[in-house]
């Protein structure tokens, strides 16, 4: 008996090491980042940056088909162990640190992250969100700096709320560009099939001086808006400020009022989602259906008939005209409009005569032709 208890706790032994090796994976990154303020600085940025390319490696390795639509940020808990192997500082008016800094991956946290989503149980994304910044007004010269600041406190808060946050430039560039004037409902319409939300903003620098203090503020705007049914979910206007004297560095105090600004605009998309969206499940969305009935009263009859059976998630069904060209219907559905058509089809397999009709989906609304 006492010779099997040793062999189980050598054989414990043994195994645990690799059970916790099951659970971790390491990546080795080079990072080079500009020192701006003082190494100690540049470093902590370094490894920031590190904590991001081994997550995005991570999922590039193990979630390949989906990494693309996986946004995760260097949140410590994701990582397991972080080891700076070598650093060094060179160039002589412009100086760089470049860093070896080897990462070990926390896959129980993330996995535990992805299944929360149901990414790893394949399911699709029904809290993907997309996240556009606009820069404004910004004479400091440190737009990207500060867009990045801000894009990356968005993306932290919101993916902490399980959104699928969607900001990656790759991922955004094949949207046309913005500017003030930009036509949002087009920029949405572009996104139909890809998210359920969308939220853009637009970010401005002011800095203020009172005696010895100095104010920067990140002065942001925007809104939300549900990509389905073009409701506008919030707007409004943020001020990131950071309060420091006037001898501190302005590349430090920028970041701060980015940081402060990104996480007040993050918490009121936040409070808007998590009130209208409820909202919104339980009345549904509104869409317009139009057919080509060329005023034939007994086909729109019909149609009215078919839409009256029972659908699940279709209610309030209201003509807007009759006997007058296309017959426009509008409707409030609990789900995708890509849904809607689906079961719209599936129901009018029954009839002969509606079985002709081809719908094209334009925004929200849902055209039928012969």
């Amino acid at each position: 008996m006492k010779r099997f208890i040793f062999i189980f706790i050598a054989m414990a032994l043994v195994l645990t090491p690799l059970i916790a090796l099951a659970e971790s994976r390491t990546y080795t990154e080079m990072v080079t980042v500009k020192v701006d303020d003082d190494e100690y600085t540049a470093l902590n940025k370094a490894k920031e940056r590190a904590k991001e390319q081994a997550l995005r490696d991570y999922l590039n390795d193990v979630y390949k088909d989906r990494s693309s639509t996986l946004n995760l940020s260097g949140d410590d808990k994701y990582i397991q162990d972080l080891e700076v192997v070598e650093s060094s500082v060179g160039g002589m008016f412009s100086k760089e640190l470049k860093a070896k800094i080897r990462v070990t991956i926390n896959e129980e946290e993330v996995r535990a992250y992805l299944k929360r989503q149901g990414a790893v149980a394949g399911k699709n994304e029904e809290r993907r969100i997309f996240v556009i910044l606009i820069p404004g007004k910004m004479d400091s010269g440190d737009a990207p700096a500060i867009l990045d600041n801000v894009r990356a406190e968005i993306r932290k808060n919101l993916t902490a709320a399980e959104y699928t946050v969607i900001d990656s430039e790759e991922q955004v560039n094949r949207l046309e560009s913005l500017s003030e004037e930009a036509d949002y409902s087009k920029l949405v319409g572009q996104l139909d099939g890809l998210g359920e939300w969308v939220v853009i903003g637009k970010v401005d620098i002011d800095i203020t001086q009172d005696g010895s203090m100095r104010s920067y503020h990140a002065l942001m705007t925007g809104k939300t808006i549900s990509i389905t049914s073009r409701d506008l979910m919030w707007e409004g206007n943020i001020d990131g400020l950071a309060r420091v004297k006037a001898s501190e560095s302005p590349k430090a105090a920028l970041r701060m009022a980015a940081i402060n600004g990104g996480k007040s605009f993050a918490k009121e998309v936040l409070n808007a989602l998590d009130t209208k969206t409820i909202t919104q499940e339980r009345r549904g969305s509104r869409f317009e259906v139009v057919f080509a009935s060329g005023g034939d009263y007994k086909l729109e009859r019909k149609i009215l008939k078919l839409l009256k059976d029972d659908i699940k998630g279709l209610k309030n069904i209201s003509q807007k005209n009759r006997g007058k060209g296309d017959m426009v219907v509008d409707l409030y559905y609990v789900g995708k409009i890509s849904d809607l058509v689906d079961l719209l089809l599936d129901n009018f397999e029954k009839d002969e005569q509606m079985k002709q009709f081809n719908p094209e989906i334009d925004g929200n609304k849902v055209v039928f032709k012969k």
